[in-house]
């Protein structure tokens, strides 16, 4: 007799018996659940384990040539295709994809017909193009031929296309506009935020301090202090002229400063000093003490720096006195060495850029007091400049001629300048200048050297 669920052509009658079929199609039932069970659970550790694993980096595996099994895997455990895994937010989103690409290098051939390897810089935000468009215009008609050397314009945010459109228009000179990484903007790990946030907060309402409120304005200083000279499109430049937005410069140029910092072994420059804010910096010169004490092998003789011009004898302790570094020309190395590095580096680890005011200013004034000799120090009384509260204007006859800013507001006069007196360790020939132009000009002692 054949069953109908036998096959007719099989001989054998156990093989064709009723009971041996359902044994054997459920045994077939098992195993194809158990296979599939067994496949659908490693399907999903390995998208478990892929995506928090703390041991799995599937961008070192398609290093090793396993490109496919990681394409695979994003596929699998996203099931979307590679295009999109690849974009990011703003890209995804119709509307959002009107930010040009950012500058990450300045080619080679931009230093061929230049004598030094120098940029003007500038960090800005797309808010300020009036102030960036105007301060570019005052140096373009400031100088013999314009500004030559590169730009490198560095935002925390995106460039807008229009923002870059109007600022190219303003000079002929090559611009490029890099992208801050915000690693080192953001806050770092070892930060309490709610005590940063707390302390900014009692800056601003309690002690009045200029911008103590503001974390970006925290964030600048920080990143102006230890971090703009590794930034990528400076990475082959050897000087650097700050500029800030909103700056004017009111005298012709006909010199180039770089090659002067260059040719004369120079490593700062500078144009205006000012003492800084008690409130800022209350604990920066314990702080500084402590550095030294750990690494005495940087600290030069104080006779052959300026660490006299910043160091109160009677009170043991900082004067406060600081370079006005918004403007500054400097050599990178300086900023780059293992000395200032290592400064930096204990200076932040104490989050005092956060929990206080420390600023660029002062921080970079004592570490040229530490690190640089006083000749490697260079006063421009040749460059006129001006920058909210302070200006500059030459006190020399023969350089007014050149110039349209007005002498009698001049800071370096006013009792809050430290100038005269740094004036007496790197440069007498122009103090004696100072004070003969003083008296030529009948300008009143009122004003306040001091």
């Amino acid at each position: 007799m054949i069953y109908l669920n036998d096959n007719p052509l099989s001989a054998d009658p156990i093989v064709s018996s009723p009971g041996h079929i359902k044994r054997f199609y459920k045994k077939h039932r098992f195993w194809k659940a158990t296979i599939r069970i067994i496949i659908l659970s490693s399907l999903i550790v390995l998208c478990i384990f892929y995506f928090f694993g703390p041991n799995v980096e599937w961008k070192s595996i398609s290093d090793f040539n396993y490109s496919k099994d990681a394409n695979f895997m994003n596929y699998l455990c996203s099931n979307q295709p590679e295009s999109q895994l690849l974009l990011l937010e703003h890209q995804k989103v119709e509307g959002y994809n009107f930010f040009d690409e950012v500058d990450t290098i300045i080619p080679d051939e931009v230093w061929n017909n230049l004598p030094v390897k120098a940029a003007y810089y500038m960090i800005v935000r797309n808010e300020d193009l009036l102030d960036s468009r105007s301060v570019i215009k005052s140096m373009e008609d400031h100088m013999k031929n314009g500004t030559r050397y590169p730009w490198v314009l560095l935002n925390n945010q995106p460039f807008t296309s229009q923002f870059k459109k109007y600022i190219r228009k303003v000079t002929n000179a090559p611009i490029f506009f890099g992208r801050i990484d915000l690693r080192t903007w953001e806050y770092p790990y070892w930060i309490d935020v709610p005590k940063a946030e707390y302390l900014m907060l009692e800056q601003g309402l309690s002690h009045s301090i200029h911008k103590g409120i503001s974390l970006s304005y925290h964030q600048l200083l920080r990143y102006q202090t230890g971090f703009f000279f590794h930034h990528p499109l400076l990475r082959d430049v050897e000087y650097t002229w700050r500029v800030e937005p909103g700056a004017d410069y009111s005298c012709h140029m006909d010199d180039d400063m770089f090659m002067y910092m260059k040719e004369n072994n120079k490593s700062l420059g500078f144009a205006l000093t000012m003492k800084e804010s008690r409130a800022t910096i209350p604990t920066l010169w314990e702080r500084v003490n402590e550095f030294k004490e750990l690494y005495p092998e940087y600290i030069l003789p104080s006779t052959a720096t300026i660490y006299p011009w910043i160091y109160d004898k009677q009170k043991n302790f900082y004067n406060r006195c600081h370079f006005w570094s918004n403007f500054q020309i400097a050599n990178l190395s300086f900023f780059r060495s293992e000395a200032y590095q290592k400064y930096f580096q204990y200076l932040d680890s104490t989050g005092n850029f956060f929990y206080e005011r420390w600023s660029d200013a002062p921080v970079q004034t004592i570490a040229a007091a530490l690190f640089l000799k006083k000749e490697q120090i260079h006063f421009f009384n040749n460059i006129g400049y001006s920058h909210s509260v302070a200006s500059h204007c030459p006190y020399n006859e023969t350089l007014l001629q050149k110039c349209s800013c007005d002498i009698n507001s001049n800071y370096d006069f006013h009792r809050g300048s430290c100038t005269k007196r740094l004036l007496e360790l790197i440069d007498p020939d122009t103090l004696n200048d100072m004070y003969n132009f003083i008296r030529k000009k009948n300008i009143t002692m009122s004003i306040g050297i001091k």
